[in-house]
């Protein structure tokens, strides 16, 4: 039986982490939650991004490539996607700066596992500032409309540019998929048509 990798992704606030937490209940999945909270430059960053970009990014890196590293061949849905390192660092690095970081970067993805499948979650801007609003994180109290802005486009494009069987875009901002089953299921029956439920 094959097993499968779903990735999530999209802008702060979009809804990841529900979401992953969901599929993973219904498809007797196993999860990988990005690592948040415990990156020590993180308060710092979103006070002055300039200063703290270069060791925020590096330790994001780092965590997310032994996170991936210790997969196996588990069927998993992850909150994240790799990719996101160089998303970020591009909007917070300068040009010396991501150089390094994309070079780093390259050797350390090179031979990792990558998703069967990303999903792509967007939402208009008020959506994305009520939902982070609602978790009451201290150090995203600080997180610019440009900023969030700017991401949300980035992801866009990006999810363009990968538009074929392996991905799916996916609009949340009329969307409750963590109170209203329907809007699940909506969801579901998407990744279930990419992936194929005999695979999971």
């Amino acid at each position: 039986m094959m097993t499968v990798y779903i990735a999530i992704e999209g802008p702060i606030g979009v809804g990841k982490s529900s979401l992953a937490r969901k599929l993973a209940d219904t498809l007797n999945m196993d999860t990988l939650y990005e690592i948040v909270e415990e990156n020590p430059f993180l308060s710092d960053f979103y006070d002055d991004i300039d200063k703290w970009s270069f060791q925020t990014e590096m330790f994001f890196l780092c965590n997310r490539y032994k996170q991936i590293s210790d997969l196996g061949d588990k069927n998993i849905v992850s909150d994240y996607h790799i990719m996101k390192n160089k998303i970020f660092a591009r909007n917070t690095l300068n040009d010396k700066e991501y150089g390094m970081f994309e070079k780093i970067y390259d050797v350390m993805t090179s031979e990792l596992r990558q998703p069967d499948i990303t999903l792509f979650l967007t939402a208009d801007l008020p959506v994305l500032k009520r939902r982070i609003a609602m978790r009451n994180r201290e150090f995203e109290a600080s997180i610019t409309d440009d900023y969030l802005l700017t991401l949300t486009d980035d992801y866009n494009r990006i999810c363009e540019q990968m538009a074929d069987d392996n991905s799916l875009c996916i609009d949340t901002t009329h969307l409750d998929f963590v109170h209203n089953e329907a809007d699940y299921i909506h969801i579901l029956n998407q990744i279930n048509t990419v992936i194929g439920e005999q695979h999971v």
